[in-house]
């Protein structure tokens, strides 16, 4: 069974300052990316497909050669303005992407059967693409897809503000729905993320909330059947109805799924990984990060060449 990893690798990187997909915080030059597709392709994804835009496709290209060379199949596709519906046409002065939805729209369109989907500068842990799998590979799978959850207090910046979803549960353990949460920063006092307290964000409507570190967040890695999709491209269709002509307007990966699961017609199972997030938002997280793989080489979690390891999954 084929069971591919799409990789969002299109984003801007507008806080960051640069190209923070590409970003060498490994020893000999790996992005954060890489290591996700080493703890995919060793839990059994056997399939990678990049969503990029025109303007660094060749530079991921010649990264993961370099990197990951012929080791697993990797498709590329480009997130573009006018990949759109039939009858819809961007506004001539949009630059900025349509939206996680779309973008994961783009490379569903070249996907039969499931798929999960992650961000390219988001490191989830071996634990999580595990448990994520082995859910997607079962037979007695309960729900239409998955989300792997992390705990909020272990995805917070030290160096400034970050945007989270907050994962709202059912009874039953299934996403009840998504809360997306803007500047979500420690309050003044708060020295360490895992506080449960002093923790600050803003709803849509710039209404001022307090979370609690504890909470469970979304960091945009998904299992998805291809039924979901069907309904997203609908819900795309309907977003354009309203906001083709818009210039700052995105069709969200969380808010098309909240419509789903509100009428009832999706449903995802919450999968909470115990493994230690961490990622770059602003250019002043890059020495922490690499602290941190440093010290999980050390570890022995990664090899200190990834090249090297991935060489061996097929040696």
């Amino acid at each position: 069974m084929t069971l591919p990893l799409v990789v969002l690798a299109a984003g801007l990187s507008t806080r960051y300052g640069g190209l923070k997909q590409l970003d060498p915080l490994g020893p000999d030059g790996e992005a954060i990316m890489d290591y996700n597709i080493y703890d995919a392709a060793q839990a059994g994804f056997n399939r990678i497909i990049m969503v990029t835009r025109s303007e660094i496709e060749d530079e991921i290209r010649a990264h993961l050669s370099t990197i990951i060379g012929g080791v697993l199949p990797i498709d590329y596709v480009q997130q573009s303005l006018d990949q759109l519906p039939e009858g819809f046409h961007p506004p001539p002065d949009r630059s900025r992407p349509w939206g996680t939805g779309h973008a994961v729209l783009c490379a569903a369109d070249f996907i039969e059967g499931p798929f999960a989907v992650c961000n390219a500068d988001d490191l989830y842990g071996p634990g999580a693409f595990s448990i994520l799998h082995s859910h997607m590979y079962s037979n007695q799978r309960t729900s239409d897809g998955a989300l792997v959850g992390y705990t909020l207090s272990d995805t917070l910046s030290g160096s400034g503000s970050v945007s989270r979803g907050i994962c709202v549960l059912s009874k039953d353990g299934l996403l009840s729905h998504i809360e997306e949460t803007q500047d979500v920063r420690l309050a003044d006092g708060c020295i360490t993320g895992k506080h449960l307290e002093g923790i600050h964000g803003l709803h849509p409507g710039e209404n001022h909330v307090e979370l609690s570190g504890d909470s469970i967040v979304s960091m945009n890695l998904w299992g998805f059947t291809q039924s979901t999709m069907n309904q997203m491209r609908s819900q795309f269709s309907n977003f354009l109805e309203y906001n083709a002509s818009s210039t700052s307007q995105e069709f969200l990966l969380s808010t098309a799924l909240n419509g789903q699961i509100q009428a009832g017609s999706t449903s995802m199972q919450v999968l909470h990984t115990k493994d230690r997030w961490f990622g770059v938002t602003h250019a002043s997280d890059k020495d922490q990060a690499q602290t941190m793989l440093l010290n999980q080489i050390d570890q022995g979690i990664y090899p200190r060449s990834l090249t090297d390891g991935f060489a061996e999954l097929v040696s």
